[in-house]
């Protein structure tokens, strides 16, 4: 009889422990869904428009990602994208200010200074904050073994020489160089350094992982550094060789998982969509729009793509149970839109009263 009571008192402290309602649940894991949707075509572009689009670095970065990261064929784009397979477009902004920037003993604020040649990017304040050996910004990224990034930033000099650049994987440190704000001071031989305007450079260092997996990618004062040092600096960014762009969307999974708090299981859609939020953002804040259509109608037509973009985006991030045919439904109408920007360039270079009325719009 004690040992039937005992077993009892055991069975049932087991099941009150199992339905303990604080019992913390496993993460949910998610089924990577694949979607097809409908063939995604671009319109035809004017003969007149085809060579000032291919020369606008901005444009060909986002139609990079959207024909080479889609989850889908896109057609009808050869008149739209350049033919040169090596050169680099936007891959990743790396913002300085922003929640998943990693800060240790440093403050990054914004500063009053205007870039280089006219650009309406943001400039920020870097500085050390404690007297501690570590200071430093970073940003993980989930990057590809055998493709060259080329990290760069916009600096000058105005008070602290020199920034330090790190390239750390899982285990240990990649990569390490130096760059050299003062001119008159040597540069590494891995760091390429421009000169633009008003004494800013463009500063390139190209990476190569030897794996695939998370890095880090830290810029860091050097031991020397004293608290309120400081240095400036804006566009931190990663491009990538376009012909590596297709690759790249193969690890959309693992790039988005990393990244991104995403209840979805639409990684590859998001991604894609992802990258061309990046890549508008790029665009509109650059400003470089080619003469003929630096027009408030085509701008206009841009934002409305990035404000469609970046609600599909948050639906799919934040929904678990979002439809696929209202997903496709949405793709739809982006691709109506960006249809719309086509045929309100073509418009443009077609007619000559366009000509004259974008002047007064």
């Amino acid at each position: 009889m004690v040992i039937k009571l005992l077993f009892l008192f055991l069975l049932v402290s087991f099941v009150s422990c199992d339905t303990n309602p604080n019992k913390q649940q496993a993460p949910k894991e998610h089924k990577v869904k694949t979607i097809d949707f409908e063939e995604f075509k671009i319109d035809d572009i004017n003969d007149k428009a085809k060579n000032d689009l291919r020369d606008w670095k901005n444009f060909q970065s986002l139609m990079q990602v959207i024909v080479s990261m889609a989850p889908t064929k896109i057609k009808n784009t050869d008149d739209l994208v350049l033919s040169n397979p090596d050169s680099l477009l936007l891959y990743s902004r790396l913002y300085p200010k922003n929640s998943k920037t990693e800060k240790i003993n440093t403050a990054v604020e914004q500063d009053w200074r205007t870039p280089a040649n006219g650009s309406r990017d943001t400039v920020f304040r870097i500085e050390k904050t404690k007297n501690e050996q570590y200071s430093f910004v970073q940003w993980q990224r989930f990057l590809i073994a055998n493709i060259p990034y080329t990290f760069s930033l916009i600096s000058k000099k105005v008070n602290y020489p020199q920034i330090d650049l790190y390239f750390e994987d899982e285990s240990s440190q990649v990569l390490k160089t130096t760059l050299s704000l003062d001119t008159l001071s040597p540069l590494a031989s891995n760091v390429k350094r421009n000169n633009l305007s008003d004494e800013w450079y463009k500063f390139e260092v190209t990476f190569s992982p030897k794996k695939t997996s998370n890095y880090l990618i830290k810029l860091s004062f050097d031991e020397d550094a004293k608290v309120n040092d400081n240095v400036i600096l804006y566009r931190s960014v990663l491009e990538i060789p376009a012909k590596y762009f297709n690759q790249v969307s193969k690890y959309s999974d693992k790039i988005v998982g990393a990244h991104s708090e995403v209840q979805s299981s639409y990684y590859s859609v998001f991604f894609w969509l992802m990258q061309i939020e990046d890549a508008m953002k790029e665009l509109l804040t650059n400003d470089s729009f080619p003469e003929p259509i630096n027009t408030s109608t085509v701008k206009a037509r841009f934002r409305l793509f990035q404000t469609q973009i970046k609600v599909l985006a948050d639906n799919i991030k934040n929904n678990p149970d979002f439809k696929e045919e209202e997903l496709k439904s949405n793709i739809k109408l982006i691709e109506h839109t960006f249809n719309s920007i086509i045929a309100r360039i073509n418009n443009i270079y077609n007619n000559d009263l366009d000509e004259k009325m974008k002047g007064i719009e």
